[in-house]
Order: C-alpha cells, then sequence, then structure tokens
C-alpha cells in the first residue's frame, strides 16, 4: 500500500513540473517548453490517477481525509484541463489547470491525517454520484474562473492601449478563453443541478429534512442559482465578453468560500472535523 504522504509527493512534483515548464514557456515564448508543461501535467494526472485506483484513502479506515477530498478535487480539475487540451487543442486550459492543481495538492499536505467521517447511510453509489458530480462541475468551474480572469486582464490591456509585447503575444485570443468559458459552463451546470439534487433527495432520511437551513444547503442554493442565470443567458442571449466572465469569476470565488469557510468555520452538516 503506497502512504498518502508518497502519493502526495509523486504528484505534488509532477504538477509543480508542469506548473514550471507551463510558466517558463510562456515567460520565454517557447511552444516546446509550453508542450512539455502540458505531457507533464498529463502524467501527473496519470500517476494520481494510478493512485487513487490504488486505494492510498484506505490507510485511514471509517473515511476519507480533507486532504484526499481536496486531492479528488485537484483530479477532476486536471481531468477537465486536459480534456479540453486533447480535444479543443487549447494548450492553455492544461496550463491553466496545472498551478490550481498544485495548489490545492500543497493544501491537501498538512490535512492527509485529518479524517471526515462520513455516515453510515451515505456510503453508496448515490453518494458518489452527488460527490462526482459536484467535484467535476467545480473542476470546470476552476477554469472558468482561470479563462474568466485572464480575459478580464487581457480586455482591459487592449481598451487601455496598453502593448502587447513579448509573451504577451502568445496569450490564448480572447474568442479563445470566451469560448473556454462557454464550454465550461455549458457543460457544469447540468453536472451541478445532478450533484445538488442528489444531495437534497439523500438529506431527507438522512437529516429528516430536504433543506433544513445549514449554511452549506443555502450557500449551494446561491450558487446555484447564480450559475442557473450564467447558463440560462450563455444558452439563449449568446452572451459573450466581459459580462459572463465576471460572473464566472465570481461563482467559483463563492464556491471555494463555501468549501474553505463554511466547511471549516460554520456549523453544518458538512464540516470538515478531525477525527
Amino acid at each position: 500500500m503506497i502512504a498518502p504522504e508518497s502519493s502526495t509527493l509523486l504528484t505534488l512534483a509532477l504538477y509543480a513540473l508542469a506548473t514550471f515548464c507551463g510558466v517558463l514557456g510562456t515567460a520565454l515564448r517557447s511552444p516546446l517548453w509550453r508542450k512539455a508543461g502540458c505531457w507533464l501535467a498529463l502524467a501527473g494526472f496519470a500517476a494520481q490517477t494510478l493512485l487513487l485506483a490504488s486505494g492510498f484513502h484506505k490507510s485511514l479506515p471509517g473515511g476519507l481525509s480533507l486532504g484526499a477530498y481536496l486531492q479528488m478535487l485537484a483530479w477532476f480539475v486536471m481531468l477537465c484541463g486536459l480534456t479540453i487540451w486533447l480535444r479543443m487543442r487549447q494548450e492553455a486550459a492544461a496550463l491553466f489547470s496545472a498551478p490550481l492543481a498544485l495548489m490545492l495538492f500543497a493544501m491537501s499536505a498538512p490535512y492527509l491525517s485529518a479524517l471526515i467521517r462520513v455516515p453510515e447511510s451515505l456510503k453508496a453509489p448515490f453518494y458518489a454520484l452527488h460527490i462526482g458530480a459536484l467535484f467535476l462541475s467545480l473542476g470546470l468551474l476552476a477554469l472558468a474562473f482561470a479563462a474568466g480572469a485572464l480575459f478580464i486582464y487581457l480586455e482591459g490591456r487592449i481598451k487601455s492601449k496598453q502593448r502587447m509585447e513579448g509573451f504577451w503575444q502568445d496569450m490564448p485570443a480572447l474568442s479563445i478563453l470566451d469560448k473556454i468559458n462557454a464550454f465550461t459552463v455549458l457543460t457544469g451546470f447540468p453536472l451541478y443541478t445532478v450533484g445538488l439534487a442528489s444531495g437534497l433527495i439523500w438529506a431527507k432520511p438522512v437529516y429528516g429534512a430536504v433543506i433544513s437551513g445549514d449554511p452549506k444547503e443555502v450557500i449551494t442554493i446561491i450558487v446555484w442559482l447564480l450559475f442557473a442565470w450564467l447558463f440560462y443567458n450563455r444558452l439563449t442571449s449568446n452572451w459573450k465578453g466581459r459580462r459572463p466572465a465576471r460572473l464566472a469569476v465570481f461563482i467559483f470565488v463563492l464556491s471555494l468560500f463555501s468549501i474553505i469557510v463554511v466547511n471549516t468555520f460554520m456549523d453544518t452538516h458538512h464540516a470538515f472535523i478531525r477525527s
């Protein structure tokens, strides 16, 4: 059995190398280094997939650790980024994903022994659907955030007539960033809806009510409403540019607030509690 610490160091090293190559390739305007960053990100993802499949988390009987949840979120972020890279030929998505996954792995290290106990009634495929759909949608939201933030910054430089020299010339076109934003939103919202609906359905037998006023439930519904508004306008009003970029950034920041602040510091059924 591979220890959690070893699995973290292996994948962390690959994601760090991917991030380094991506940043270096961007700074030096080197397609070779950027391509190396993408392939290293793929190698890190493959290594993490094998480690997850080996069941390293089983060294903590009774549930997963908070660190394992963060590492799974990193896996979903990389899955989304690599999928866009391979299907849409947009290496920026893979290069966005590597530093995001690296940060999640760095955050996970201190919490590999912080066990999150899951009620016996939740240990079922339905719970896997709830977590899997939400994590995949969050991975897509992370890419929407990265693409949206870069879109806002680059558009600001262009509108203020700042010179786009050096590596700025190699940045993805605004149309490409908007395309990534649209793809992640149109794909992520249905998944988020499935994850939210499955959680609400399960809440009745587990907690006695579909909606109990739990802070996590409230903020998750707020995120869903904002996500729905973005999805609706992307689908029916052909929203493009700065408005959907800003909203995608805000939704992801609110989701991080939910994960980091609500789950850690508020009285909620989803609280992260050390065993």
